[in-house]
């Protein structure tokens, strides 16, 4: 049996401050959003492979992790659909934003 493991961010969450030239330590948005889809993609693979190996009784995986990788895939989809959503929310707030 494997052990509980934490899930990671991908980029550290301490706050950093602007430079003086105004540079900023934090990574871009669109690389933070890109390894996010990339974890996404990952969590669902792996509980994809797991259950094909399962069908297949190729697997010694039991049936307590399998359902882990499946929640974890789970869980990690529906931070992505609320993050699309939010991300959708504020591109409309800033488009009816009058100048």
């Amino acid at each position: 049996m494997t052990t509980i493991s934490s899930i990671t961010l991908p980029i550290s969450a301490s706050t950093s401050t602007p430079s003086a030239t105004g540079d900023s330590a934090e990574p871009p948005f669109s690389s933070v959003f890109s390894s996010m889809l990339n974890g996404m993609s990952q969590y669902q693979d792996h509980a994809a492979q797991q259950v094909r190996d399962v069908e297949l009784g190729q697997s010694e995986v039991g049936i307590n992790d399998l359902m882990v990788s499946i929640q974890k895939a789970t869980v990690s989809l529906q931070l992505g659909v609320q993050v699309r959503n939010k991300m959708i929310a504020a591109y409309n707030e800033v488009m009816n934003m009058s100048v």
